[in-house]
């Protein structure tokens, strides 16, 4: 393509794209404001719902459909296109499944429609007019053969599974055999997708266009054209009422399964789209395959269809997640279109841009990695399992980071000493930096199956395979190519490990999701303090369910009852402290009201009067192997969340990887699309140490707040807090605690004050600072939460109340406070 046509193309596209993107996100907005506002309510959202699920987007079904000459279709490129589909469809529904437990039916489905269907009509058309409307008009069309796939053969299976999910789920009414329970439940099934109107129509529509040559009369297509014009815009809206109050849930865990649809809607499905063109070589000859390919992966770029969450909201299945997944690919989609459409028509080298790109990223990430390899040896999380693991990972990305350096921006290679050194150095990071990747995931299931003791007597090994194992490769690499290491055996190496590395991170990952999911299941009312992106610092008297097998024997963590915001009155669940009756936890596990953690074979050796001397080897154990005491080894002090986020965004990169290096040995055109992927290639390899520092470098409660407590202590001399002398303060402080004393401290001791545990020590008559506030403003001695503070703050100044540790002065937290 010319410098006139590649000018025309992007004309074209800011001419037509932006503003299809414009609309679709203000009528979005709208929406949301409209829910916001209360303009419309959730009663009448969901009659807005039923239009859009039963009239509109059947009605624009059946006229796609029905409108279609099946004449100049590709049989061959729509064939590599339901390969594609087929293929990221069936494996998103059996990973789901696999994963989740109970098995959920309904779940798999909506989200391989998720992943597979995309917003064709509303988006795709301007999109693909804006690219090709000049060079190849005919793709525009292409669009109504490639919505059937979709909409006639996978989205049925998915209709089928959310059907048998949901007559699972309805109450059974059926007395009787077993055998009519089953014959009830198949006929709703057949009823429910018979009656289903988005498969009747696909399939009206098929007859339609059969019946009619792909000519409707005008009375049926004028009436289903203005229902059928009137779902874009319904849709649209309608999605942005449901986003009203959940963008606030897309925080911590929440925000895991999203990214994750999200990365193969955006990111796999082009790029398998992409490979099946052209492996079934769909053009009649290697110009047309090549411009078909690159035409499947702007498709699959394309973000999801409103329809997805109509068909969420026909069966009630995570609707809520399907509407905030919808915003987000659409919004993050905008740039990966844009990239795409640009480099489309480039076929210039870029390789020195590229490179440089490599070099200058890499001084960033040599930065943020040494930053993290210092605050995980200062904060000891080396210590930690599986911090010991992510550290060794941080270890390979420094010497990745240097290798890149040492080879400077230019893309030039020139057989000396000192280039073959540099080049052996970089394949050894890289390759160790994906062995370490897959050796941190399998010790997170280890972890999650074995304990952490396993894991430390397995951490010889997996450095073993993670660093010698790229030791050896680059060796004979050496030797077999002669000191020319950039040949083509390198890069059969490294696709070798990339395919090992993604299918050992991805079994293993499904495996730890698996058992995670299995134990949440068994203790429902257990924590995992992992849930949240920033732990608190202050101690909880929750410990999820655990069992470590090793140096501390079998050892079971029983989590505290449920929360009760009920802090007036006596009720012993209130925010998560325990009552000495109910404290069950890893020291007093053998009776709940004595500090004794020994197992059965050593209780009666065990004197209860005195401190449990099991508690005592336990820490010891831990001590000597490099751990934390075991219930902070797990949980907050594991930071399983934030691994498990680093592990999915490597498993991104090596998929990004394996498709490169593929693309390179198979030696396909490198223009267009290649270049795209080279470039988010590099980006995520050279790049990777910035998602661990985003994840584990930025942590407040291990860096900023103990620099500013390590000042604040050499300022005042201590840590502690400086109140003011009696003599000093204030009436209205006075006032506050001499009625409290005369009206509310003993029935307000008899509410609250608990027996909490936290690791290794018992804390007696303490109650967390949320506790106090919850109590203030239920007795009506404050308004609000500001209130009940200021009010409890009067108390602490008064000396009424403190601190356990004399370290903070009142606030609205979990911290311990205790009565004086």
């Amino acid at each position: 393509m010319d410098t006139d046509e590649e000018i025309n193309v992007n004309d074209s596209v800011s001419e037509h794209l932006y503003p299809a993107l414009f609309q679709c996100f203000t009528i979005i907005i709208c929406g949301y404001v409209a829910g916001r506002l209360n303009v419309v309510s959730k009663s009448e959202s969901k009659g807005i719902a039923t239009f859009v699920g039963t009239f509109a987007l059947p009605s624009l079904i059946f006229l796609s459909l029905a409108r279609l000459d099946f004449s100049i279709v590709n049989w061959t490129f729509l064939g590599a296109i339901l390969l594609a589909k087929g293929l990221v469809f069936f494996v998103v529904v059996i990973v789901t499944l696999l994963v989740s437990r109970p098995i959920h039916l309904g779940q798999a489905g909506i989200f391989a429609i998720f992943c597979t269907q995309s917003n064709d009509f509303a988006l795709g058309f301007p999109i693909i007019d804006a690219v090709y409307g000049k060079t190849h008009p005919e793709y525009s069309l292409y669009l109504y053969l490639m919505a059937p796939i979709s909409l006639a053969i996978l989205n049925p299976v998915a209709f089928i599974l959310m059907e048998i999910d949901k007559q699972r789920q309805s109450p059974q009414t059926v007395v009787g055999s077993q055998h009519l329970q089953k014959l009830k439940m198949l006929l709703q099934l057949c009823k429910g997708v018979i009656f289903n109107p988005v498969l009747v129509m696909t399939i009206l529509g098929i007859m339609g266009n059969i019946i009619f040559q792909h000519q409707l009369s005008v009375y049926i297509e004028g009436l289903l054209d203005v229902f059928g014009q009137s779902f874009s815009a319904a849709a649209l809206f309608l999605l942005g009422l449901r986003m009203v109050g959940q963008i606030t849930r897309l925080r911590g865990p929440a925000l895991i399964l999203p990214c994750v649809l999200i990365m193969v809607k955006l990111i796999i499905l082009p790029v398998v789209m992409r490979e099946c063109v052209s492996t079934l070589d769909a053009g009649t000859n290697q110009s047309e395959t090549q411009s078909l390919s690159t035409y499947a992966f702007l498709y699959g770029t394309i973000p999801t269809a409103p329809a997805v969450f109509v068909f969420s909201n026909l069966y009630h299945l995570e609707i809520d997640l399907m509407a905030s997944s919808m915003v987000i690919c659409t919004f993050l989609s905008a740039p990966i279109i844009f990239l795409s459409a640009e480099v489309i028509s480039i076929n210039q080298d870029y390789a020195d841009q590229i490179k440089k790109f490599g070099f200058e990223l890499s001084i960033v990430a040599l930065i943020a990695a040494i930053w993290v390899f210092m605050v995980f040896t200062l904060t000891k999380k080396y210590k930690r399992i599986p911090h010991r693991l992510t550290l060794c990972l941080n270890i390979s990305q420094i010497l990745l980071a240097i290798s890149m350096l040492w080879g400077g921006p230019s893309n030039s290679y020139s057989p000396t000493w000192e280039s073959t050194m540099q080049q052996a150095l970089q394949l050894f990071s890289t390759y160790s930096c994906l062995l370490w990747t897959s050796m941190l995931t399998m010790g997170l299931l280890m972890l999650e199956i074995r304990g952490p003791c396993f894991v430390v007597t397995l951490w010889p090994v997996l450095a073993f395979v993670a660093w010698g194992a790229p030791g050896v490769m680059v060796g004979v690499l050496l030797v077999a190519t002669r000191a020319d290491v950039t040949s083509d055996a390198a890069d059969a190496i490294r696709l070798c490990v990339l395919f090992f590395c993604i299918t050992l991170t991805t079994g293993c990952l499904i495996l730890y999701a698996r058992f995670r999911r299995r134990d949440s299941l068994e203790s429902p009312s257990a924590l995992d303090e992992s849930s949240s992106l920033v732990e608190n610092a202050e101690p909880t008297s929750q410990t999820q369910s655990l069992s470590n097998f090793g140096c501390y024997g079998t050892i079971t963590a029983t989590p505290s009852p449920n929360k009760n915001g009920n802090c007036c009155s006596n009720d012993p669940n209130c925010n998560n402290v325990l009552p000495a009756s109910n404290t069950n936890d890893i020291e007093d596990i053998a009776h709940n009201e004595r500090d004794c953690a020994c197992p059965p074979s050593r209780k009666l050796k065990c004197n209860s009067n005195a401190p449990c001397p099991y508690l005592n080897e336990l820490d010891q154990a831990a001590s000597e192997l490099g751990l934390l005491p075991p219930e902070q080894s797990r949980g907050r002090g594991g930071q399983l969340l934030k691994h498990t986020v680093l592990i999915i965004s490597y498993s991104l990169m090596m998929f990004l990887g394996l498709t490169l290096t593929a693309w390179k040995m198979m030696r396909k055109d490198q223009s267009g699309v290649f270049i795209e992927i080279e470039f988010l290639d590099t980006a995520a390899s050279n790049g990777q140490a910035l998602i661990m520092f985003i994840l584990f470098g930025l942590d407040p409660e291990e860096i900023f707040i103990p620099i500013l407590r390590y000042i604040k202590g050499k300022w005042h001399g201590a840590d502690t807090v400086a109140l003011p002398a009696v003599d000093d303060l204030k009436f209205e402080t006075k006032h506050v605690c001499d009625q409290f004393i005369t009206h509310h401290l003993d029935r307000c001791k008899e509410a609250i004050a608990k027996d909490t545990r936290w690791r290794m020590r018992t804390y007696r008559n303490v109650f967390r600072g949320s506790c106090l506030v919850r109590w203030l403003i239920q007795c009506g001695l404050a308004n609000d939460e500001h209130e009940a503070v200021t009010y409890a703050r009067h108390l602490l100044d008064g000396r009424l109340i403190a601190h356990v540790n004399n370290a903070h002065h009142f606030t609205n937290s979990t911290l311990l406070y205790t009565f004086k």
